[in-house]
């Protein structure tokens, strides 16, 4: 006779927003297309002005019950990622000039779906490690563990972020530049 034990799985939803917004850069043909961007760019981080930026959110919901041991067990997950993604917008500028950018522009959305992605790693761990918690005696105990575990994986993603960036020089070493 075989003997299973069955625990309850936790039942888990991911949403995700991807959203873009824009600034306006003036194409001038005397001038360089990248003195342009530098001069128009909002984006400015420990004194460097950057062409684009991502920002991403993970959030995360769980609902807890309670088994026939009295332990305490998250019984739903609910994981949302909400992503902005910022890039510039060329207006005017001579044909060649449009094309250029539009490579770059191509190069640098690329870059950043690159940090979408690693934004929604994170909202995949954070939901599969809350699934897979282990049950506790006390709710509140349990409720500030899955709080601390999902804070730890988003700033451990972070990280990851911050080495990406340093891999591909922001975006350069995968095409997203432009010479002065």
């Amino acid at each position: 006779m075989t003997l299973a034990l069955i625990a309850p799985i936790a039942s888990a939803e991911i949403t995700e927003s991807l959203t873009y917004s824009d600034y306006e850069v003036q194409a001038n043909n005397s001038r360089s297309l990248a003195r342009a961007l530098n001069n128009t760019s909002p984006i400015r981080h420990d004194g460097q002005t950057f062409h684009a930026y991502t920002s991403w959110r993970v959030n995360w919901r769980y609902q807890w019950a309670t088994d026939a041991n009295g332990d305490c067990r998250i019984s739903e997950v609910s994981t949302g990622l909400n992503t902005t993604i910022q890039l510039p917008r060329l207006v005017g500028g001579s044909d060649i000039l449009r094309e250029r950018f539009q490579r770059y522009l191509t190069a640098l959305n690329q870059h950043e779906l690159g940090h979408h992605q690693i934004g929604r790693k994170a909202a995949l761990e954070v939901n599969r490690q809350l699934q897979a918690m282990p049950a506790m005696k006390d709710c509140q105990r349990l409720s500030s563990a899955a709080n601390k575990l999902a804070s730890r994986i988003v700033n451990q993603l972070k990280d990851e972020e911050r080495t990406y960036d340093l891999i591909t020089v922001h975006g350069r070493l995968q095409g997203a530049r432009l010479d002065y």
